[in-house]
């Protein structure tokens, strides 16, 4: 059963386990941060003919009761935290991976809880972009359990955002700034460039100066007009030799969160996430932001 009130909305997905309770904190705090609705959706089960003495019918309206139940408990969570909030709840019998799936149409944002660092569910994300293909992005958010941080680390407060230099980085430079916007927080721009580099001997003075000259130019380029348009975020920019999947994971022990971007490829069925990505997503000690940039068809 579809719902069209994801429309601008922040989606969340809830199960009342204590993942999703982080996740649905956070999808609170950013939709109220940036006046959007909030959408909690949430997957009562398959009905089965076995699970209930008296048969499906009654597996079904079990199933309910208990989904309702779990809605009830995330609308509570809600209201104390932000009682003004436009929060509707979406309640469908299926798969967590059906269910949002047909809740996603026109969603701003999807928000969803995670495990742990390493294990995070990968049909999930799958999930998301199969349910956003073919429509303008709509960035995931997975969030995890906060750390301890360090408050006086370089990256303490920061919106970290991981760009390349290429066209796909305006996507996502557009989604941090964005999130870094509202509540105003600084931003930091990672780029790293020793991965493609090549044909170079770095170890040569003029050559890397020249090499570090380029990326610095290349990285200005890509930030040409969002000061203007988000005059109120400070930038920090930061350029690194180095593998940028374990540069950003470094970057996101004292962040506030991770942008990244991915290039999905496939059917509309699956997400195959790039490497730096799927890295980041698995290995983050921070939330982090997956921004879907582009849509490679595979060949039939």
């Amino acid at each position: 059963m579809t719902t069209t009130d994801a429309a601008g909305a922040v989606v969340v997905g809830y199960d009342a386990s204590p993942h999703s309770d982080t996740a649905l904190a956070w999808a609170v705090r950013y939709a109220t941060g940036h006046g959007r609705p909030l959408l909690i959706v949430h997957a009562a089960g398959v009905p089965t003919v076995y699970a209930s003495f008296a048969g499906p019918v009654e597996n079904r309206r079990e199933l309910r009761i208990a989904g309702r139940r779990t809605t009830d408990l995330a609308l509570g969570q809600v209201r104390s935290q932000a009682p003004e909030l436009d929060v509707k709840v979406h309640l469908a019998m299926g798969t967590a991976r059906d269910v949002l799936l047909d809740s996603l149409a026109g969603a701003h944002l999807l928000v969803v809880g995670s495990r742990g660092r390493g294990s995070i569910a990968a049909f999930l994300l799958g999930s998301v972009s199969a349910g956003v293909a073919g429509h303008s992005t709509c960035p995931v958010v997975v969030v995890r359990t906060a750390e301890r941080r360090d408050p006086h680390s370089t990256f303490a407060g920061h919106v970290v955002v991981g760009i390349d230099g290429t066209a796909s980085s305006e996507a996502v430079l557009e989604a941090a700034f964005a999130l870094a916007s509202a509540p105003s927080q600084p931003l930091a721009v990672l780029h790293t460039w020793a991965g493609v580099v090549t044909h170079r001997d770095l170890t040569d003075y003029e050559v890397r100066l020249e090499t570090n000259d380029e990326n610095e130019l290349l990285v200005a380029e890509s930030l040409a007009g969002f000061s203007e348009k988000y005059p109120d975020v400070l930038v920090h920019v930061r350029q690194e030799e180095g593998d940028p999947g374990r540069a950003l994971v470094d970057a996101s022990r004292d962040a506030e969160l991770v942008v990244v971007g991915s290039r999905g490829r496939g059917d509309a069925k699956a997400v195959f996430l790039g490497s730096v990505s799927r890295h980041v997503v698995e290995h983050a000690h921070a939330p982090v932001m997956v921004v879907r940039t582009a849509v490679e068809q595979v060949p039939a």
